[in-house]
């Protein structure tokens, strides 16, 4: 959009309630806007309440319990308020809900240097964003490396013991220590229990520390670049609308920049999505299969027959309050008048609806294999659909979280039965693009008869994942990991020594781009970039790549020696690392020689991480790393 546009909602004016963009909803106040999440067009009927929006709230809770609230800080709200406008209207930011953490970085800098003239005793100053200067970002920055404020991370979680955390009793601990606001929120953050965990039969896998104890305690005390990187974008961003502020953020963006490479070495690369070992994965996969081939047709049936029991029974006969009050009775009743189909019985389906008091809560997942209610086998319902969905379509959780009804087709084309997936655009517009990406027709029935299901239960659902609870409204994210939580534990997932690998939608996702290209015999990056929706090959070559994980390690050199055997007329590049490994055996070794082959790969991969990158399907890349 033009600056003139933009200029319409200048800082004299960007906090009227009445001339707020349309991009916003129009129940939002001059503190509290709801922006609509990426693929959600702003209703105005609609509850911002809902899913489908974000609330961004200018009532920040500073350092010293005081608030952004106060009159004092309406200079510095005015011109936020006004830069986080222009930032969208200009597309240097192209999704609303992303104003979330652009706000936040910029309430955390403003509470930083608040508190640092507190702690010099200087004199109190109206915080704007001119007052901020570059030494404060410098030392903002530096208080997110808690080895450099000298915080010992295992000693503070050996002070708080076993006990649950919440923010509280965390902040209690740590409020005699002198360190900045944001390194505080970071402790509170590294140290509360995460609530997924505590009804957890296990420790997950891949959150447990696995690397060996001195990477451990390295990383341990450390964040991930990515993170520091984030919150230096959304800096530059105060910077390139500073057009649109009357009290000008001042600092330049090359400024920030050096700031961030100077401190690069103090913080971790970002991790890479885990890649779940094979039969973690398969148990996933075919125990979902199981569920909507064997379980769902009489789940279905069963369910649809409690309800209309219920509905015949008591919801025709008695008053809304009397049910509301016996409602408890009402189900049990209920079940215990519809007989469990035979095939459903060793579920131990022992309750109608919700379980609620009769079992006293999910303290552990494990009580489901012994207690399980209708509404949790709906909950797995959802979860194995979306099992599916990640696996066969590679898509991602954007995309699942925003199919609708409408989300299956076939193709006039080809006759693929395909999945429709809304997904970001490489241009500047807000909007998703609407793409289809074919799926195994067994998997399409499975998803077409789950949408039918919860249709018939959720009349005019937004998306396919309604809320049993809410009506109206769609699960959240939070809630559906919950609900992977509990299947996991439900179906017994394979242990990992003493720990469980608790999936992850996005892991699915990485193991359908590794099998793929890897073990399905395909060497051609193009197919699968499509269907990943990447731009760049090298991200998905990135994706794809399969290294030593767990699981993967006689995958990987089955398929190195498999290929290369097959493709003696390729050239065959080696990085310098292992050009004098070859060079050992260049004599000896040909390509063709499956014995030779498998044993020097076998010897190399006992000290480095073996990769091969195919480059136009012509020539083959050997890799490695110490």
């Amino acid at each position: 959009m033009n600056n003139e546009k933009i200029k319409k909602s200048s800082p004299s004016t960007a906090t009227s309630q009445a001339i707020l963009p349309s991009w916003i909803h129009p129940n939002s106040s001059n503190m509290k806007w709801y922006l609509p999440r990426t693929g959600t067009k702003v209703t105005v009927s609609e509850d911002p309440n809902s899913s489908r929006y974000v609330k961004l709230s200018f009532d920040y809770q500073l350092f010293d319990g005081s608030s952004t609230s106060d009159l004092i800080w309406n200079l510095f709200i005015r011109d936020l308020q006004s830069s986080a406008i222009a930032l969208i209207e200009s597309s240097k930011s192209k999704r609303p809900c992303a104003l979330v953490g652009f706000v936040r970085t910029a309430f955390e800098i403003a509470d930083h240097v608040y508190e640092a003239r507190h702690r010099l005793n200087q004199p109190p100053k109206i915080v704007t964003l001119a007052d901020i200067t570059l030494e404060d970002i410098k030392t903002f920055l530096e208080a997110h490396d808690l080895t450099l404020m000298g915080i010992n991370l295992l000693n503070l979680d050996t002070q708080l013991g076993p006990t649950p955390r919440g923010r509280e009793n965390i902040a209690s601990c740590i409020s005699g220590m002198h360190i900045p606001p944001i390194t505080q929120k970071i402790l509170i953050q590294k140290l509360k229990n995460n609530r997924s965990d505590i009804c957890r039969e296990f420790t997950c896998t891949h959150s447990a520390n696995e690397e060996n104890e001195e990477n451990e305690e390295n990383e341990e005390d450390t964040l991930s670049i990515s993170t520091i990187q984030n919150k230096c974008t959304n800096l530059t961003y105060l910077h390139s609308t500073k057009e649109y502020q009357i009290h000008s953020f001042k600092v330049g963006t090359h400024d920030i920049s050096d700031v961030i490479n100077s401190m690069t070495g103090r913080f971790v690369d970002k991790s890479q999505t885990p890649l779940m070992p094979t039969n973690i994965a398969f148990h996933y996969i075919s125990n979902a299969i199981v569920f909507h081939r064997n379980y769902a047709p009489h789940i279905r049936a069963y369910i649809k027959q409690l309800d209309n029991h219920y509905n015949r029974e008591i919801i025709d006969k008695y008053a809304a309050s009397t049910i509301r009050s016996n409602v408890h009775i009402f189900k049990k009743q209920t079940f215990e008048a519809v007989p469990i189909p035979k095939a459903l019985q060793h579920l131990n389906i022992k309750t109608y609806g919700k379980c609620g008091s009769n079992r006293g809560g999910i303290y552990c997942n494990s009580i489901m294999r012994e207690h399980i209610s209708t509404d949790e086998l709906i909950d797995f319902y959802a979860i194995t659909t979306r099992i599916l969905i990640h696996t066969f379509s590679a898509c991602r959780v954007l995309s699942t979280a925003l199919l609708d009804a409408d989300c299956l087709t076939i193709s006039k084309l080809d006759g693929l039965w395909d999945l429709k997936l809304k997904i970001p655009k490489a241009s500047n517009s807000h909007e998703l693009e609407i793409i289809k990406r074919p799926i195994p027709k067994v998997i399409w029935d499975f998803i077409n008869e789950y949408i039918e299901f919860m249709e018939d239960r959720h009349p005019g659902m937004t998306s396919i994942w309604p809320s049993g609870s809410f009506k109206g409204k769609d699960r959240s994210e939070m809630t559906l990991l919950k609900k992977l939580d509990q299947y996991s534990d439900w179906i017994q997932v394979p242990k990992i020594g003493e720990t469980r690998w608790y999936a992850r939608p996005h892991q699915f996702r990485r193991f359908f781009a590794a099998f793929f290209f890897y073990l399905s015999g395909s060497t051609e990056i193009e197919p699968l970039r499509w269907m990943m929706g990447h731009i760049e090959p090298s991200v998905t070559l990135y994706y794809a790549n399969i290294a030593n994980q767990p699981g993967w390690e006689r995958e990987t050199l089955e398929f190195l020696i498999d290929y290369l055997e097959g493709h003696v007329g390729k050239n065959v590049l080696v990085d310098e690392d292992l050009q004098e490994n070859f060079a050992e055996c260049e004599l000896e070794i040909k390509l063709g020689d499956h014995a030779l082959l498998s044993e020097h790969l076998q010897e190399l991969a006992n000290h480095r991480e073996i990769r091969l990158q195919i480059i136009n399907n012509k020539k083959i890349f050997v890799y490695a790393s110490k």
